[in-house]
């Protein structure tokens, strides 16, 4: 892990009046949102601290980004899910995503004051661009950035790679909203990039030869684990939408299965987790709480 001091990781603060405290209103394309739950803010406060703890726990400089009150008053709560914003590469260049839902545009803004502040360059993408930041995995040694196509089209995904000026674009499909619930790639301490872990079931034959294919061609390993009902599904894909870091993955909860344990053991990768429950009943994880700024 002898990379973490380099990365700082951006979280949001939580809404002064309570997160969705009248119910969550679920969108049409997200599988793993709970409709009318009301989270226990109780519950998400410490849930939220204890995040920020467990990035402490590594060394992990943590920036807190404002929830503004502009936020609160239009209900814009999933503000919190700092992934969607922007992505960043290892030059100091920012940009912006364009989200699909309209329930969530403009949501990026409130973040772009506090990235000019710290010195980053930020950029933004052509409003037909669609790019949400939970779509994209950034490889920074090997200067690769993995798409998915549910939420993103493939001119935003295009338009992404080249403003990050990336080697090489990977567009993954599959029927995970986003895909960090479809995926997680794996570091080892040097943040290469060995291995990717996916949930078999979110995709399809042609889908998962495309994704086999990709693995092969980078000498990753791919470590596929499938579930025949949906509340393991839901549960592992919750889990495995981490934070992944050199030779460290902080998930929501253990990932124990046995392809994983191995390797991670033979890799020399702490698998840590940290309880996001009341911030899982609008669908988002560890991976969506957190952004990574180099």
């Amino acid at each position: 892990m002898s990379d973490l001091k380099k990365i700082t990781i951006a979280v949001s603060s939580l809404p002064k009046n309570g997160w969705w405290n009248n119910g969550i209103v679920a969108y049409h394309d997200n599988d793993m949102m709970n409709n009318g739950a009301i989270p226990n803010q109780g519950l998400l406060n410490e849930e939220h601290k204890n995040l920020i703890k467990a990035l402490d726990k590594y060394s992990l400089e943590t920036i807190i980004v404002p929830f503004k009150s502009e936020l609160e008053k239009s209900k814009k709560y999933d503000f919190v899910f700092m992934r969607d914003h922007f992505l960043c590469n290892t030059n100091k260049d920012i940009v912006m995503c364009n989200m699909k839902l309209s329930e969530r545009m403009n949501e990026g803004e409130y973040v772009i004051s506090t990235l000019n502040d710290l010195q980053y360059r930020v950029s933004f993408l052509d409003e037909d661009c669609i790019a949400e930041g939970g779509e994209f995995f950034y490889l920074p040694n090997e200067n690769i950035l993995l798409a998915g196509q549910c939420r993103n089209n493939l001119k935003g995904a295009e338009q992404m790679a080249e403003k990050l000026n990336v080697s090489n674009l990977h567009i993954i499909n599959s029927s995970g909203y986003h895909l960090d619930t479809s995926i997680s790639p794996i570091f080892n301490n040097e943040y290469d990039c060995i291995g990717l872990i996916c949930a078999r079931e979110v995709f399809n034959n042609n889908e998962i030869n495309d994704l086999r294919s990709i693995c092969k061609s980078n000498q990753w390993e791919l470590i596929e684990i499938e579930h025949q009902d949906i509340n393991s599904s839901l549960s592992f894909r919750t889990a495995m939408n981490g934070l992944t870091l050199p030779g460290l993955f902080i998930g929501s909860t253990k990932l124990n299965q046995r392809q994983i344990s191995d390797f991670a053991l033979s890799n020399n990768i702490i698998f840590d987790s940290t309880n996001v429950s009341q911030f899982n009943l609008s669908g988002g994880s560890v991976h969506c709480l957190t952004n990574e700024l180099f």
